[in-house]
């Protein structure tokens, strides 16, 4: 059995959730907007595997039939008050807080069963949303990354700019948005006052080619992204040109797979005009299908084979 956790709105887990039927695999969706009534969970600890059964779309399936899980998109758990009183409002906190515990402590079991492939972990996806501490990571590994200030201190935005020569983007710590270019007009007294509501990154600017990387297992597909703005997702007439990487290159792909616990990823990196390469991020959780159409790299074939083929 494969789970595909997201619903056939979403448009990537439909389309895998579409590959695994037509080769007769077994798959469903498990959407957490239909816990606790609809998606029932039952499970023991164990030494060695655990046992139980999840409840999905009326079939009970045992945990240790799930081979694999391809992780797309969680919706959280959403539980409301019976009515406005503070007591409904406490109960359904309460009740948000159990479910979300109870399934997100089975996925983080089942992502270390030797018998299930996730695609990706909770802990990947949780390490991703620490997007400094994924940079870090790299950092402390040898791989480059843009030199990244977090703060919501006005003086320090001052200090990284100057030290910058005042050539530095700023973006969402957690992500979400496009990256913006800073300019002296972005360092006002009124609008560096917004850092005391909620820290921002700042990171340089590199100059040079967007170039993103598809890690699907060992293998990788790249491609440089011809854009006309500092964020190629801004540039709806960016052009995807499939690439080779170098070897050494490749193999720091491969490392940021596996310190991020990651077997599906992708990577966005900068090429500079002095040839350094400069990673950005990895993705847990990526859309792959324009990509895939404009390069003509088998990514889908390459997932959904991953997927099927299950642990090694």
């Amino acid at each position: 059995m494969h789970i595909v956790i997201g619903s056939q709105e979403e448009y990537h887990a439909q389309h895998i959730y579409t590959l695994l039927q037509a080769k007769g695999e077994p798959v469903v969706y498990l959407d957490s907007r239909q816990l606790p009534e609809a998606l029932l969970i039952s499970w023991e600890a164990a030494e060695i595997t655990p046992t139980g059964f999840l409840t999905i779309e009326g079939e009970k399936i045992p945990l240790a039939s799930i081979k694999s899980v391809y992780w797309r998109w969680y919706y959280g758990i959403n539980i409301q008050p019976i009515n406005q009183t503070p007591e409904a409002f406490h109960t359904a906190h309460m009740i948000d807080r159990e479910v979300t515990s109870a399934i997100e402590s089975l996925f983080a079991v089942l992502a270390e069963e030797p018998t299930c492939l996730w695609v990706n972990s909770i802990n990947a996806i949780e390490m991703h949303k620490k997007k400094g501490y994924q940079l870090n990571l790299m950092a402390k590994n040898g791989i480059r990354v843009p030199r990244t200030l977090i703060t919501s201190d006005a003086s320090s935005v001052r200090d990284f700019y100057e030290a910058n020569q005042q050539a530095i983007i700023v973006k969402p710590v957690r992500g979400g948005a496009s990256t913006q270019k800073v300019t002296d007009a972005d360092l006002t007294e009124e609008k560096l006052a917004l850092l005391n509501l909620s820290p921002v990154q700042f990171q340089e600017l590199i100059e040079g080619v967007d170039i993103r990387v598809y890690g699907v297992g060992n293998q990788l597909f790249a491609a440089e992204i011809q854009a006309d703005t500092i964020d190629f997702r801004d540039d709806p007439q960016a052009k995807i040109v499939p690439i080779t990487l170098p070897l050494n290159i490749q193999e720091q792909c491969l490392q940021v797979m596996a310190l991020c616990d990651l077997c599906f990823t992708g990577i966005d990196i900068r090429l500079t005009p002095t040839g350094d390469y400069v990673f950005i991020e990895a993705n847990p959780s990526p859309m792959f299908t324009f990509f895939e159409q404009q390069s003509g790299y088998p990514i889908s074939d390459a997932l959904v084979n991953l997927l099927i083929n299950g642990k090694p």
